[in-house]
């Protein structure tokens, strides 16, 4: 019913535009002005549905550690070489965005130069028209000095829809991407990756994850999930290990992906408040990505996709 309301603007806008010249000639200039803002919001829906979800975005953010006081320290904070990660998650290759759209994606990120590149899951959608294999061939031409890491989405493991996720635990070392799921690895001597498998899935274990960090306490820590729902397992627990520096990089609401300004937060499916943008925490700092597909509908209002370059 969405798309058909988004879709059906593309007619709406120009309709309501000539009628709205129509009556301004004629001197209605109430029915004129009614016509006026039914166009404007009509063209507004149809860039929603045809210009939106193909305009993608390269954003930057520099992310300074949160710092505990000094007293609360163990050991002094470390100083490290400068890192740029890239992210970006939700590709939904299928019906709506295919091998092309992967190819545009990959030409961004390597254009950023990334030390390391991490992808937070759901990389296909309505999958019944194509090969996955082909779909996401591009990925295999992501090139990091640090390597390019993953961990997996709802709708990888099917839900909703088909379960994907044993061909995508077989497929992704093929492209050159190690696929996290509930591990803790170190990249060089400064940065402890921890990837977290799928909540809604069941088969999240952060803190079982985060177990080893105890074998490197002056690394920066960067915590990949797909769902950011997992922050509410940290909430009032201080019993894990992470710092308190540590960063957290989501996927899965697409920020709303049709949002609403006056109702924020309307139908994401997540139980938190962690569903757009950049939030400082009492566990370190989270971003929750707009994501590069779009699922049920290929509309985007008020967003629009995006992969974002972390320099840490």
């Amino acid at each position: 019913m969405i798309d058909w309301i988004f879709l059906s603007s593309a007619a709406v806008a120009p309709l309501a535009a000539f009628a709205a010249i129509y009556y301004s000639v004629t001197d209605a200039m109430a029915q004129a002005v009614a016509c006026a803002i039914v166009a404007a919001a009509a063209a507004w829906g149809a860039y929603a549905r045809f210009v939106a979800p193909w305009q993608l975005r390269v954003r930057h953010l520099k992310i300074a550690p949160q710092r505990a006081p000094a007293s609360h320290r163990a050991t002094p904070a470390a100083s490290h070489p400068p890192l740029r990660v890239v992210f970006f998650s939700d590709l939904h290759l299928g019906r709506f965005k295919r091998q092309d759209w992967a190819q545009r994606i990959v030409e961004a990120v390597n254009a950023q130069s990334p030390d390391l590149v991490l992808i937070g899951g759901d990389f296909v959608g309505k999958t019944e028209c194509c090969d996955i294999a082909d779909l996401l061939a591009p990925l295999r031409r992501l090139q990091a000095t640090r390597g390019v890491y993953a961990v997996l989405g709802n709708h990888d493991y099917g839900i909703p829809g088909p379960d994907h996720s044993d061909e995508l635990i077989q497929l992704l070392p093929q492209l050159n991407i190690r696929l996290l799921r509930n591990e803790c690895v170190a990249i060089g001597d400064d940065v402890l990756l921890v990837g977290v498998d799928e909540l809604w899935a069941g088969r999240d274990d952060l803190h079982g994850a985060l177990a080893s960090y105890r074998r490197a306490p002056n690394m920066r820590v960067i915590v990949l999930g797909h769902n950011p729902d997992l922050m509410l397992k940290l909430d009032g627990r201080r019993a894990h290990p992470l710092p308190r520096d540590a960063f957290f990089i989501f996927g899965h609401t697409h920020q709303g992906q049709i949002y609403i300004p006056l109702l924020p937060g309307l139908a994401i499916p997540i139980q938190s408040k962690f569903y757009r943008g950049l939030y400082h925490t009492p566990h370190g700092m989270a971003y929750v990505s707009a994501g590069c597909g779009e699922n049920t509908t290929p509309t985007r209002l008020n967003t629009w996709p995006e992969i974002v370059v972390f320099d840490v």
